[in-house]
């Protein structure tokens, strides 16, 4: 693409930088002059510590990096070594490549709180306090959705309506680049489907976070981190995407970076159209178990539309001390979705009454905008000191438009009903956190942040009468205002005592929720303040062992949609609806975790507890008129334990497998209208992944995922696996890759559920979207050639 094109979709109008000189050195372990192989370079430039280049040493020591003129330091890093620093490195352009020499590294006598080597090949990163798994390292996951990206993260399961669970439990709080989305925190169901996979550079999943971290989530946090890069001149990358079912789309990540100013852009769009739907048997009996009605009922749904993204921002270097990032990004969909739903009712003997047909069409339209704003100072003397002040500020709004056309055999002519569900959020966030170093082993943090957030909510049913008049429904038709504001404050401390690590951290937040029926005139105020412990510590046995044990304490406030007394009235038969009651859940979470490094790969085995009060659980309530609805309440308690196994291993050169293993158990205890809904479960899920090098430039991978069946307060939750192919080949010399994925291939990845209860019963299959697709993608990437290094450890 011509340069004048790349800098006008960028906003830039500067030159590219002039051709790179190489670099070369030997590392070597100071004292016996040993070389380190397969250790980290890294050259950041002087002015404002940004990475330039980085690149892993060979099994004699030796490196290589490709750097333009400037001034640098480099940085080489080595597992149980301190890191190295070389400053003062200036490159003039009439230089030819230039030797820094043999460079000595010592021996580390400080505990390893995280350690993390990476490489081009690097898939997912390890570390005892949280899991990155780097998007673009996954074949089955190329040109697919966010909702895609994340049932292929260990411990993250994405059921088919679009649920997110972290080992196996659903308060998870999910973020964007650390911070809020208005998309992923309103209980969207559809919200991570919409976000292209394109934009996507990295999944962290922090299992037990530290009082760093907001509260909320009693399962842990899932951080979304979009692409960005700072290497100089212009760099990024575009792609193109064909699929089955109707999946087309196409983007491009690109950045310029030019003395104090960094630019970045990222640009996605698609069209995808999916089949779904499912099949309901529903018995209501009396009170001696003898059956009073029966209905099958069975959907047939198609959803999708075109949607998109674009994020545009700017870095800005002002001096050595001061950083200034702005960033917007907005998006939009517009889906058509349509659905028939065909109940069949029978008698008491099994003969058939009569057959319903519900036709519904559906028009959705969401838009997205956010913008944010973050300033960065580091102090002389002490890069580690650091300052930093976020502002965030989120619209969305979502409108959902129904026609409905229901015809049944005992009726001359069709109902006629319409629906309209309007959504408007805004959100603010301020924060500004504080790190001060003592020394090398010793620092404390700390930060206040609030957030702002009020949502509107109208739900509106009308149907025809006689005279084909719509009159409104008047037990559907008001209007929810949520107002959610929070006040918050935390300290952490660190120190490290050789071999040692210990944090401790304590988090108060202030919160202040109301949930008012306007129309109704109904109002819920919740206002109460808590403290959030958390403490872990960390001993590192060698420098490829540690083990470390952490405590936090959590809650998960019931997400928005848990709380609209209203549904899409889709399904009437089947409503899902809310409380505007519910209470928050408060979770006390234990974990300890032994991390091994291996000469080819490594192992990470986590034991887990947690203690949760408060446990909001979805029921399914049967109704007198041979309905049902699924209410959501502050159930009881739950006791959960299990132990998680990761493992990644390079069994050859070209041959890499890792796996992922969870068993956990639970035990339930609470009632609701004086029924006793105790349960104990016992489950478990994992999935095993296989890399194959056929070549330089050939790539395959498999994947393989099971969840076990595990019961429910009301029943059983059935089991479901799913099966995923990929391959990619390098073309155009590194810089292009075509990549085939087929997921979930025997279009398996369905949710199967039984309700057995003594006065009704239910067995269902649905799925909101067709799992299994197929998809055909092309990367090309502008001055980012793909490199493929080595590493015996796996990561």
């Amino acid at each position: 693409m011509p340069q004048s094109l790349l800098i006008l979709l960028l906003l830039a109008g500067v030159s590219l930088p002039g051709q790179d000189i190489l670099l070369t050195g030997s590392l070597v372990q100071d004292g016996n002059g040993e070389p380190l192989g397969f250790a980290t370079a890294v050259a950041y430039s002087a002015a404002d510590s940004s990475m330039q280049g980085n690149a892993t040493t060979e099994v004699d020591g030796s490196f290589t990096l490709s750097l333009g003129p400037g001034s640098y330091y480099l940085v080489f890093q080595f597992l149980g070594f301190d890191n190295k620093v070389i400053r003062g490195i200036e490159i003039a352009p009439t230089d030819g490549a230039i030797d820094v020499g043999t460079v000595r590294m010592t021996q580390s006598g400080l505990a390893l709180e995280t350690v993390e080597v990476t490489t081009e090949r690097s898939q997912m990163v390890m570390k005892l306090d949280k899991r990155v798994f780097n998007v673009g390292k996954d074949l089955t996951g190329a040109g697919n959705t966010a909702a895609d990206i994340l049932n292929n993260v260990p411990s993250v399961n994405v059921d088919p309506e679009g649920n997110v669970s972290l080992r196996g439990s659903n308060g998870v709080r999910i973020l964007v680049d650390g911070k809020p989305s208005a998309m992923l925190s309103s209980g969207d169901l559809d919200a991570l489907r919409r976000m292209q996979g394109d934009i996507i550079e990295s999944v962290e999943v922090i299992t037990n976070p530290s009082a760093r971290y907001e509260a909320e989530g009693e399962a842990g946090i899932i951080n979304i981190i979009l692409k960005k890069n700072r290497q100089r001149g212009i760099n990024g990358s575009f792609g193109a995407t064909v699929g089955y079912p109707d999946n087309l789309g196409a983007s491009y990540s690109l950045n310029y970076r030019r003395d104090q100013f960094n630019l970045f852009s990222n640009f996605g769009i698609s069209y995808r159209r999916s089949p779904g739907g499912g099949t309901d048997r529903q018995q209501f009996l009396n009170d001696d178990g003898s059956l009073l009605a029966r209905y099958d009922s069975e959907t047939d749904q198609n959803r999708g539309g075109i949607g998109g993204n674009f994020q545009l921002g700017t870095d800005w270097f002002i001096n050595d001390h001061n950083q200034l990032t702005g960033s917007l990004l907005y998006r939009q969909s517009k889906d058509d979705n349509i659905a028939t739903v065909t109940y069949r009712d029978f008698g008491e003997s099994g003969q058939l009454i009569s057959t319903t047909v519900r036709d519904t069409e559906e028009d959705s339209d969401n838009q997205n905008l956010e913008s944010s704003l973050s300033y960065k100072r580091t102090f002389d003397g002490n890069e580690d000191r650091v300052w930093t002040i976020d502002a965030q500020y989120i619209l969305d709004d979502d409108i959902e438009l129904s026609d409905i056309s229901q015809t049944t055999t005992d009726r001359s002519g069709p109902l006629l009903q319409k629906a309209s569900n309007t959504e408007y959020e805004t959100n603010l966030l301020l924060q500004t956190d504080y790190v001060h170093p003592f020394s090398d082993s010793l620092k404390i943090e700390g930060g206040l942040r609030s957030t702002f957030r009020t949502i509107r909510n109208a739900f509106r049913v009308e149907e025809a009468d006689e005279n084909g008049t719509f009159v409104v429904f008047p037990q559907f038709d008001d209007e929810l205002e949520y107002n959610e504001n929070i006040a918050a404050a935390y300290f952490i401390g660190n120190g490290e005592f050789g071999p040692l690590g210990v944090q401790v951290g304590l988090r108060g937040e202030l919160s202040d929720v109301t949930a008012a029926l306007l129309k109704s005139e109904v109002t819920n105020e919740q206002k109460y303040f808590n403290l959030f412990p958390s403490a872990s510590v960390s001993y590192r046995f060698s420098e490829l062992s540690q083990f470390q044990v952490s405590y936090s304490r959590r809650l998960s406030r019931p997400f928005f949609r848990l709380l609209l007394p209203f549904s899409n009235f889709n399904n009437p038969r089947n409503n899902t609806v809310g409380n505007p009651t519910l209470r928050p859940e408060y979770t006390d979470s234990y974990e300890a975790g032994m991390l091994r490094y291996l000469p080819r790969g490594s192992v990470l085995a986590s034991l887990y507890y947690r203690y949760t009060t408060g446990v909001i659980e979805r029921l399914t309530l049967p109704a007198a008129d041979g309905t049902t609805i699924r209410f959501p309440v502050n159930l009881g308690d739950r006791n959960a334990y299990g132990v998680e196994l990761n493992v990644s291993y390079d069994l050859t050169e070209w041959w890499k497998v890792t796996s992922d293993f969870n068993l956990y158990t639970a035990t339930v205890e609470g009632n609701y209208q004086e029924i006793d809904y105790a349960v104990d479960i016992t489950s478990w899920n994992g999935r095993a992944a296989t890399t194959l090098d056929l070549s330089d430039r050939l790539q395959t991978q498999v994947t393989f995922e099971y969840d076990a069946p595990q019961n429910t307060p009301q029943g059983r939750n059935l089991a479901s696996y799913a099966l995923d192919v990929g391959a990619s080949l390098d073309v155009l010399r590194g810089k292009g890759t075509i990549t085939l994925s087929g997921r979930d291939l025997f279009n398996t990845r369905i949710s199967r559920t039984v309700i057995d209860q003594p006065t009704y019963r239910s067995e269902s299959d649905f799925q909101w979207r067709q799992a299994r697709q197929v998809v055909l993608s092309f990367v090309y990437r502008l001055n980012q050639e793909k490199r493929r290094t080595e590493n015996p450890d796996g990561e």
